[in-house]
């Protein structure tokens, strides 16, 4: 399974990358339970309820310097 997809956009130069989000499973939705215990479906807050996260190229490449780093 590919978790991270790279996109050309129409702004300009600038390219994104796309991961399912972990928070809905690429849903938009999750289920949560409230204090009398009923489970009523919520709009996922991190991804926005798309389902995926976009990531600018400059930030995938920051993360992956500093990984890098890290290991080093």
């Amino acid at each position: 399974m590919q978790r991270w997809e790279k996109k050309a956009v129409d702004q300009g130069s600038i390219m994104t990358y796309k991961a399912i989000c972990d928070n809905c499973n690429g849903n938009g939705y999750i289920n949560i339970t409230n204090g009398k215990g009923v489970t009523e479906p919520k709009q996922c807050w991190i991804c926005e309820s798309q389902g995926e996260i976009k990531y600018e190229e400059s930030f995938i490449n920051k993360l992956i310097n500093d990984h890098h780093h890290r290991l080093h």
